[in-house]
Formats: C-alpha cells, structure tokens, sequence
C-alpha cells in the first residue's frame, strides 16, 4: 500500500476541514503548513490592496518564509495531496515556497483547494508549467460542504 501525506496550508480553517474530510477516507497522515509570520485578520483582508495577501498575491516574486515540514514523511510518501486555499485564482505564495525546496520532485501531488466560487484550473495550469518535475495528478476544488463521497469520486479519478 502506497504512504500517503496530505500537505495543506489554512488560515480560517476550511482548507483545514477538507484535509480532515480527505484523512478520513485515504487515512494519509496530515501536515499543517505554516507561515513563519502566521497571517492576521487584517493581512487576509483581500478587499485591502495593502493587505498583506493582496501584495504578496500580486507579487510573482514574494516567497514567503514557512515552517519547514518533515522532510522524512514527505521523502517516504507516494502520493502527496497538497491543499490550500485560492487567492484571486492561485495558491498563496507559501505554496510555491514549499515546492521549491524540491521535496515533491518526482512525486505524485494531487491539488485541492477551497473557494466558495473561484475554479481551479488557473491555479492548477500554473502549478503545473511552473513545477514541471512534479507528477500532478487530477485537481479538485471543494466548497464547505465537501462529502466523502466527493473524496472518493476524486480519489478515483487519480487511480484510473
């Protein structure tokens, strides 16, 4: 049986419950990523340009420090589901942070995100030419009302 890690990055806790909802039906291990300066309320303001989101969203350059997980549990998973939110159409920055510590090359990394409306498909098409040594595997965005079954149907599709 393939080990399996799921990665995610949640600051309102919503990614944080899909995580949860995917352990349940993969029983893969979770890993909370985080920032080194953990956000506030005001720096998720999406609606403030200055927000601390709003910049680093809008600067392609910004790499946000993080907390480095276990490279043991990364280095020993077959299958990597990595989670977060979107913001305005793409992962937070602290995502492509941790890919580029080169981690996740060569292995199998599923993207999910939460977003009450906002698609995947720009975040995943990015991603995807920007981390081009990763296996990426089908992507799926879930709203608040994810089910297991939602899980099971997308799991699915990636074991085709």
């Amino acid at each position: 049986m393939s080990k399996q890690v799921i990665i995610y990055f949640s600051n309102t806790g919503h990614t944080a419950a899909v995580a949860q909802k995917i352990a349940a039906v993969t029983g893969a291990q979770l890993i909370q990523l985080q920032a080194e300066q953990p956000y506030t309320a005001a720096d998720l303001d999406y609606k403030n340009p200055t927000s601390r989101t709003s910049l680093e969203t809008h600067d392609e350059t910004s790499r946000p420090a993080i907390v480095v997980p276990d490279k043991t549990l990364i280095a020993n998973a077959d299958t990597i589901y990595l989670g977060s939110p979107i913001w305005w159409g793409q992962v937070p920055h602290v995502i492509n942070t941790l890919l580029e510590t080169g981690f996740f090359r060569c292995k199998d990394v599923r993207q999910f995100c939460t977003s009450g409306e906002t698609p995947i498909a720009k975040s995943t098409a990015k991603l995807t030419t920007d981390y081009p040594a990763i296996n990426w595997g089908p992507s799926q965005r879930f709203t608040s009302a994810i089910t297991g079954t939602a899980v099971e149907d997308w799991i699915k599709r990636g074991n085709r």
